[in-house]
């Protein structure tokens, strides 16, 4: 039985609405693009490179084989690790993590009042509702972008420290401390993350299938523009698309979504 995840993407306007809905495109940011200044920039700072022979074999192997006497070796060794140490203290080796990455981001919730003034032109664009399968199979990691495999974004206290060091990286560490840690000041948000870690940003296409729904924001002067698109996906994927107009409450500070159905989201697979 298939498992999956809902997640929604916030749009201001009818290119971006246009583009996700009828298109099957969808922009992808560069983390220097982000309204957070400390998105995707952690500390940084540089380790240890002591007892390498048990920490990282491969790399003492590669020191050990250089050629030169021992002492030349210990001396390229120690000009490499003040390099590095350069690169760390200028900013210069993050700026080189990230030039290739950019990121989808999409949230757990489609009625937050914030995020439709914050992302959806204060209530006058959409949310689309991706509906995405997480069920345990093979992907290209350079491709896995197509397929919205989207990691939860951690909110935290303190701002993660990436450290530099001899001892082997931890790929998934290094993940979530460059791309899914931030300050729990944006825990509102709600967020989940697509990572794409190479070709850079720009508007890319993803797996239509994965569209589900529409939702047209309460302020929004375009609904039969936008139910257009929702009937030309409906038609070329031969599958009904729902679309659905947010209301402001008369009586709470809330959206609501008349005739949506919630989703409750199940155990995050992917971290």
């Amino acid at each position: 039985m298939s498992r999956y995840i809902y997640r929604y993407k916030y749009l201001p306007d009818m290119i971006g609405i246009e583009g996700v809905v009828e298109k099957g495109t969808i922009k992808f940011t560069h983390p220097s693009d982000f309204n957070d200044p400390f998105d995707c920039m952690p500390s940084t700072k540089l380790g240890s490179f002591s007892n390498l022979q048990e920490l990282n074999p491969r790399l003492y192997d590669f020191w050990a084989s250089q050629p030169g006497s021992p002492a030349q070796r210990l001396m390229r060794r120690e000009k490499s690790v003040r390099i590095l140490r350069e690169k760390i203290e200028s900013g210069e080796l993050l700026t080189r993590l990230l030039e290739s990455a950019s990121v989808l981001s999409l949230s757990k919730i489609p009625d937050s009042i914030l995020m439709w003034s914050h992302y959806s032109n204060f209530h006058r664009g959409a949310v689309v509702e991706f509906k995405i399968p997480i069920d345990n199979r093979i992907v290209d990691i350079n491709t896995v972008y197509r397929d919205m495999l989207a990691l939860d974004v951690d909110y935290t206290e303190e701002r993660p420290t990436l450290e530099f060091s001899g001892a082997r990286a931890d790929a998934a560490d290094t993940l979530r401390q460059l791309f899914l840690a931030k300050s729990n000041h944006w825990s509102y948000e709600q967020e989940s993350r697509v990572i794409k870690r190479t070709g850079g940003c720009g508007i890319f296409e993803y797996n239509h299938e994965l569209l589900h729904s529409v939702i047209v924001g309460a302020k929004s002067n375009s609904y039969f523009e936008i139910r257009k698109c929702v009937a030309a996906a409906s038609a070329s994927m031969g599958r009904k698309i729902e679309i659905f107009k947010a209301e402001f409450d008369r009586s709470a500070y809330s959206i609501k979504i008349p005739d949506f159905r919630p989703k409750q989201d199940i155990p995050q697979l992917l971290r």
